[in-house]
């Protein structure tokens, strides 16, 4: 009857240090591939998001552009032109740029 006992010690004896192994295995997995896993994620999501973001920029653009078409047509001029609206961008997107590069020499 001893013997099974001592059988049933190894045996747990072998699940405790199968236990601490994976413990250990499962902590550096965790501190390594964990992270990493956890890095690629924020890129892959950032670079998602920043393809969105520009497309959105440019549909935006386009909204913008043809509101103003529109706009000009109804308010100011004859139907059908465009050079209010392009003039119109131009001073605002040349003086934005002005005021970025004025910035960027200071």
């Amino acid at each position: 009857m001893t013997e099974p006992n001592s059988l049933m010690s190894a045996d747990d004896w072998a699940a405790k240090a199968t236990t601490t192994v994976v413990g250990y295995v499962d902590k550096v997995r965790s501190m390594t591939t964990g992270k990493a896993l956890m890095i690629s994620r924020l890129a892959v999501y950032g670079v998602a998001m920043a393809l969105l973001a520009v497309v959105l920029l440019i549909l935006l653009l386009v909204v913008l552009v043809r509101a103003l078409v529109v706009l000009s047509d109804v308010i100011l001029f004859e139907p059908g032109t465009v050079w209010p609206t392009y003039l119109f961008l131009g001073v605002v997107f040349s003086g934005l740029g002005a005021l970025l590069w004025k910035k960027k020499g200071a």
